[in-house]
C-alpha cells in the first residue's frame, strides 16, 4: 500500500510540474516574456495577464488536457502553482499528459502542432483565429 501511495504522489508531483511548465511556456508565448523571469508562486497579474489573455490560455489548456475548465481559472487560482495543483486534484489529466509526452517530437518544434490546431475545441483556437 505504501508503495502505491508513493507512486501516486510522484505522479501528482510530475503532473503538477508538467502543467506548470506548459503554463510558463504559454505565458512566454502569449505575453512575450522571458521564462527565467516567471515565478510560479507569483500572481499571474504581475506579468500583465489580462482577461482576454487568461481566457485564451485557459482555452488552450482545455484543448491540451481535453477537459472543460472554468474560464475564471486564473482568477480563482491566481498563480501558476495554485492553478496546476487545482487541475491535478480536480481533473483526470494523466491521460492527456501521457499522450502529450508520447506524442512530443524530440526537439523539432516545427512538426508540433498547436493545441488548438489538434482539436479545435476551447477558446484558445477561437481567440487565435480572431488575431489573424
Amino acid at each position: 500500500m505504501v508503495q502505491s501511495d508513493v507512486e501516486t504522489n510522484n505522479q501528482s508531483v510530475d503532473s503538477v510540474q508538467a502543467i506548470q511548465n506548459w503554463m510558463v511556456n504559454q505565458l512566454v508565448e502569449q505575453l512575450s516574456l522571458d521564462a527565467k523571469n516567471i515565478d510560479v508562486t507569483e500572481p499571474l497579474t504581475r506579468y500583465g495577464l489580462d482577461s482576454i489573455d487568461a481566457v485564451t490560455i485557459v482555452g488552450e489548456l482545455e484543448d491540451w488536457l481535453e477537459v472543460e475548465l472554468p474560464s475564471t481559472l486564473f482568477w480563482d487560482y491566481p498563480t501558476i502553482e495554485k492553478s496546476a495543483q487545482y487541475l491535478v486534484e480536480e481533473f483526470d489529466v494523466s491521460a492527456a499528459l501521457d499522450n502529450a509526452e508520447s506524442a512530443a517530437p524530440s526537439d523539432n518544434k516545427e512538426t508540433k502542432p498547436e493545441a488548438s490546431e489538434k482539436s479545435g475545441k476551447g477558446w484558445g483556437g477561437f481567440w487565435k483565429g480572431l488575431g489573424g
